[in-house]
């Protein structure tokens, strides 16, 4: 198994009874790119983009070649993320939870959940219902994906000086700190900001100009995963 740093490359789709719509996602978090496949990985991607707790994250990080029900099987793997914790997630993403209920392809999870225990990682499905959340939830993260790519320009020293001296701020009140002559721009900012950790906000809840953000120290690096 080979943890992709570089982004993997979208699946290569053979049959007639499995076909997807295929996508690359950028983003500048991560600095390459993340291949998706059908509609249910995409907002799975997105959501990890755009949750301040998770500071790593990789689409189709893997392929596993592994035995189960008596046969020799390959199971790519839809998403991998890392939990500020440290904790390194592996989840199955899929549309309904009819989809998991076939007992070969349970064999086949059990065997990839096992063998993902023994690497100290965690292992679960991902509904698709689950992976969008709630309404909140939905609006935050398509608003502040919108923003991935603002520019941060020149705004990083009033920040860091907001942090030392304010680390609980309302929303409103860290835009207006950051740039009151174009509170567009210091919004953008502060979105990008949350997806790369420095800003944290409970997504599951609106987003106001009240709302208290909390400001913390840039991240640690992406931990090394392993190659096996």
């Amino acid at each position: 198994m080979y943890i992709s740093r570089t982004g993997g490359g979208i699946r290569r789709l053979i049959g007639t009874a499995h076909r997807h719509v295929v996508a690359m996602r950028r983003d500048p978090q991560m600095k390459f790119g993340q291949p998706t496949e059908g509609i249910v990985e995409g907002p799975a991607a997105q959501r990890c983009a755009t949750d301040p707790d998770i500071p790593f994250y990789q689409t189709q990080p893997f392929r596993l070649v592994l035995p189960y029900a008596g046969k020799l099987g390959s199971y790519i793997a839809d998403i991998l993320y890392v939990t500020s914790d440290g904790t390194v997630w592996v989840r199955e993403i899929k549309r309904r939870l009819a989809d998991l209920m076939d007992p070969d392809y349970q064999a086949k999870l059990e065997a990839v959940c096992w063998l993902i225990a023994r690497l100290g990682w965690k292992f679960r499905p991902w509904i698709h219902e689950e992976v969008l959340g709630n309404v909140e939830r939905q609006v935050n993260v398509a608003t502040i994906y919108f923003d991935r790519a603002a520019s941060l320009d020149g705004l990083m020293p009033r920040f860091e000086e907001i942090a030392a001296s304010t680390p609980i701020i309302p929303f409103g009140e860290l835009i207006l700190a950051l740039d009151s002559r174009n509170m567009n721009r210091a919004r953008a900012a502060v979105h990008r900001l949350i997806m790369q950790g420095r800003v944290w906000a409970d997504l599951d809840l609106p987003l106001e100009a009240w709302t208290d953000v909390r400001l913390r120290a840039a991240p640690a690096p992406a931990m090394n995963l392993p190659l096996i």
